[in-house]
């Protein structure tokens, strides 16, 4: 086929692969979360099975079913009490940043500005209360979506022991069946190690900031304790809400600059310390994308799936990379995806094929 051709053909396969992820994102994203809880729960059970022969598969995949279960239904509780809180604290919240506005005004040397003439002017007692309804009805939209996600978690479950079964069925031929089974396995490692590595990031960076959080005396710090352990698995862009958000809304509460200062010099110090060293050596080169492809996937599954795809950009990015790199047509792409260049190798295949002979 001529490279023309063929260059045509994946341009307009990509446009309507997007058009269909974006028109069936209501369908596909409940699935998508699913399979990654799926992934998540049978790892968990996987590793506790493995510290004690003692410890059937069974009794560590209930446990680990409890365990996620009891953490969704604790974001829950959690969500529901700060906004009860909030709704009660509102009054007091409204006084703070009518003092801040006038203080900015009279810093810029304009005496009118104040919150009211602010809502006067833009609304934005009106928009904060659209902003809190929008974010009530994705929370409201999770919740049920939950059974539906639970069930398919169920189901995948319950299909798990058939797939060597219908492997061997996919593909007779022994050495594409092996090479079938070897791409299944580094994707499932991939997003396995991600999401593994991302969880306990997450909590170290998230107890780090709940125990700062706590010392100023920030209110609801429990809720933004939650909001950065899920901040952190947005890559980039994540990372920096998570120390954002916390400190504006310290701004709103605390008369003095001391607490902010050092809440925001606590919550910047845990994220450029767990993240520029103890997260690259846990991650190691599990994910293989460059930094440019991250951000790019980023802005792409965003606009796709909304918060799911930036929850899920990096690995949903790694995915399609390792797919794309088992085909002649699409190696290059999987190549310009990948930060080394060298896609269709695992970690130890590429220490094997980088490895410097001793002299």
């Amino acid at each position: 086929m001529d490279n023309t051709v063929r260059t045509c053909l994946l341009i307009l396969t990509f446009i309507a692969g997007t058009a269909c992820l974006y028109v069936m994102r209501d369908l596909i994203t409940p699935f998508a979360l699913a399979i990654f809880i799926w992934l998540i729960i049978d790892a968990f059970a996987r590793w506790m099975d493995g510290l004690s022969s003692k410890i059937p598969y069974g009794l560590a995949l209930t446990v680990a079913i409890l365990t996620v279960v009891a953490g969704l239904i604790g974001i829950i509780i959690i969500i529901a009490d700060t906004a009860s809180d909030v709704a009660q604290q509102a009054p007091r919240y409204q006084e703070r940043l009518s003092e801040i506005f006038s203080w900015i005004g009279q810093k810029s040397g304009q005496s009118d500005l104040t919150f009211s003439s602010l809502n006067n002017r833009f609304g934005l007692v009106e928009k904060i209360q659209a902003g809190m309804a929008g974010f009530a009805s994705s929370i409201q939209g999770v919740v049920s979506n939950f059974m539906l996600i639970a069930i398919y978690v169920a189901f995948l479950f319950a299909a798990q022991s058939s797939f060597p079964k219908k492997m061997d069925d996919l593909f007779p031929d022994t050495k594409r069946r092996a090479q079938a089974q070897k791409v299944g396995a580094r994707i499932r490692q991939s997003i396995e190690k991600y999401l593994g590595v991302q969880t306990i990031i997450s909590l170290m960076q998230t107890v780090v900031s709940y125990i700062a959080m706590t010392a100023v005396g920030l209110d609801n710090a429990l809720f933004w304790a939650l909001v950065i352990f899920i901040l952190n698995y947005i890559p980039i862009v994540g990372g920096f809400a998570a120390i954002a958000l916390p400190v504006i809304f310290a701004l709103v509460q605390f008369d003095s600059l001391t607490p902010i200062l050092v809440l925001s010099g606590a919550l910047f110090g845990a994220q450029f310390i767990i993240g520029n060293t103890i997260q690259p050596k846990m991650m190691g080169d599990s994910m293989n994308l460059s930094a440019l492809v991250v951000v790019l996937s980023l802005t792409l599954w965003g606009a796709l799936w909304g918060g799911v795809g930036a929850f899920l950009s990096a690995p949903l990015t790694v995915i399609i990379m390792i797919v794309l790199a088992q085909f002649k047509t699409t190696h290059w792409i999987a190549v310009l995806l990948s930060a080394d260049g060298q896609p269709d190798l695992d970690p130890e295949e590429k220490a094997t094929k980088n490895a410097t002979p001793g002299m």
